[in-house]
């Protein structure tokens, strides 16, 4: 009986064993793992991250698992109770209490867990959004021959984001002695015909057909006719072509440009003439067997010209946007204006930066829309510096200050640059439209408070457009297209104006 009281005693022992040893390999603290039923703890040696390389797209996630290891060779995931961290959050964010990991930005983070006094880390590489499509903009154009047209090509990502890659793509010309494309995709028209033009970016392609007009060329007319600039300055000059149709286009890019007196003035091939030396010269553009001219008068020292004033926008100049008749902007949209606004009726309130103030009724509002009628027709009294029988496409040109007239829609695809200091005023007695991923540039002192826009009919300017200065309608409406930015500029109708997601400042 005693033999049997025994065993069974020690056979009790040998159990307990077993189970304390199998319930520390299940159990663990920040110190180790718990003693239990008497025995030490296990001694944390090691924590790894895994996978210890990864790479997600922009805007998904990637999980990391942190695992503990034990003097006892046993192992545990601890993702749960360790503490995770990123040292560049602003590429990959991640959640402190779980490792999962977002993509943020492009380039690489390094993700990292602490636990018991140990710390490992993993690196996560966020990868650009993947590409879906490009689409190449205008479709079917029609040109004059010798005329210009700027292409643009917009990228369109798995995360619902698209960007202007014009600069970065590709383009080619399947029949360049139609049409023509130089390799940031400025279209010429070369003889009557079509042919295709295509864009390639990131293993996607898109095409368009371009037409040349079957029309002549009647004339040619440099502007401005008469110019003056000291020895080493520059001049910009601009070829226009008008049709047997009598259509008009701009060729300051196709044109031959020449100086009859090369010692005096100089010209390079898009129309920058340069000072030499004091006297004058004609400085011509040929195309087609037909040429116009303009005098360039170079002088060692010039009085200073009076300098054009600039518009006086009076009770205006404190609106950012301002509609006589109603403001349309989207509810639960982005839109931010920096300067005050004013209509009558507006669907949604666009919201102001600190500072500014809504006005729907009363003195101020109407005052701004009396100021504003003011300002345009000083504006159009002005003399045309350069003045066109028909529409033109800006894009693609570098124009200085002007008053510039046309009698058609202005359109601007691609990027516009403004050079130099000084008051422009664009005047069109139709449209004024500016496709999507349009920009306006400044450079050399040109100053958004001194360009303004002023079209008889209505304005368009597309989405994720990068706008400058005063858009300035009499009695036509403003649509401002999805994301476009108008800083330093305004937006101000006798008529309507539309808003979505848009950040505009005066």
């Amino acid at each position: 009986m005693n033999v049997l009281k025994g065993y069974l005693q020690k056979s009790t022992l040998s159990l307990g064993l077993v189970l304390a040893v199998l319930v520390a390999g299940c159990g663990g603290s920040d110190q180790g793992r718990a003693p239990i039923l008497g025995l030490p703890a296990a001694e944390l040696l090691a924590l790894a991250v895994t996978p210890a390389s990864a790479s997600v797209a922009q805007g998904l996630s990637q999980q990391f698992v942190a695992t503990a290891t034990y003097a006892d060779r046993t192992t545990q995931d601890v993702s749960a109770t360790a503490q995770w961290s990123s040292a560049a959050p602003a590429t990959a964010s991640v959640n402190a209490a779980s490792g999962l990991a977002l993509g943020v930005a492009g380039g690489s983070a390094a993700i990292s867990a602490s636990f018991g006094g140990k710390s490992a880390a993993a690196t996560l590489t966020v990868l650009p959004p993947a590409l879906l499509s490009i689409t190449l903009t205008p479709q079917n154009p029609v040109l004059q021959p010798g005329a210009t047209r700027q292409l643009a090509v917009t990228a369109s990502y798995a995360d619902g984001s698209s960007a202007d890659v014009s600069n970065a793509s590709v383009f080619s010309a399947a029949n360049p002695a139609v049409a023509s494309s130089t390799a940031g995709g400025l279209v010429a028209g070369v003889a009557v015909g079509s042919g295709q033009v295509g864009a390639s970016f990131g293993g996607q392609n898109a095409t368009t057909t371009v037409t040349v007009a079957n029309v002549t060329l009647s004339s040619i007319a440099v502007t401005p006719a008469n110019a003056s600039v000291v020895v080493g300055a520059g001049q910009q000059f601009v070829a226009t072509a008008t049709y047997s149709d009598n259509s008009t286009a701009i060729i300051s890019n196709t044109a031959v440009w020449s100086s009859n007196a090369a010692p005096v003035a100089s010209v390079n091939s898009s129309g920058m003439a340069s000072g030499v030396a004091v006297g004058s010269a004609n400085i011509s553009a040929s195309a087609a067997g037909k040429s116009g001219s303009a005098l360039l008068t170079v002088a060692a020292s010039l009085p200073t010209p009076p300098a054009a004033a600039s518009l006086n926008l009076g009770r205006a100049a404190s609106f950012a946007v301002l509609a006589g008749t109603s403001i349309t902007n989207n509810s639960g949209g982005t839109t931010l204006i920096s300067g005050d606004v004013g209509s009558p009726s507006q669907t949604v309130d666009p919201t102001q930066a600190a500072g500014y103030t809504n006005y729907k009724s009363g003195a101020i509002l109407s005052g701004a829309l009396a100021d504003l009628q003011v300002a345009i027709a000083d504006a159009n009294g002005r003399t045309c510096d350069v003045s066109f029988a028909g529409g033109v496409d800006l894009g693609g040109l570098t124009l200085p200050p002007g008053v510039y007239c046309y009698a058609g829609a202005i359109n601007i695809t691609g990027t516009l640059t403004l050079s130099g200091p000084g008051v422009y005023i664009f005047r069109s007695a139709l449209t004024l439209d500016a496709t999507a991923n349009a920009i306006v540039a400044l450079k050399n002192g040109a100053t958004a408070a001194d360009v303004n826009w002023l079209p008889v009919g209505p304005t368009t300017l597309g989405a994720n457009a990068v706008f400058k200065g005063n858009v300035l309608a009499q009695a036509a409406a403003i649509t401002v297209g999805d994301n476009t930015t108008l800083l330093n500029g305004r937006v101000l109708s006798a008529a309507a104006v539309t808003l979505r997601n848009n950040q505009i400042a005066k």
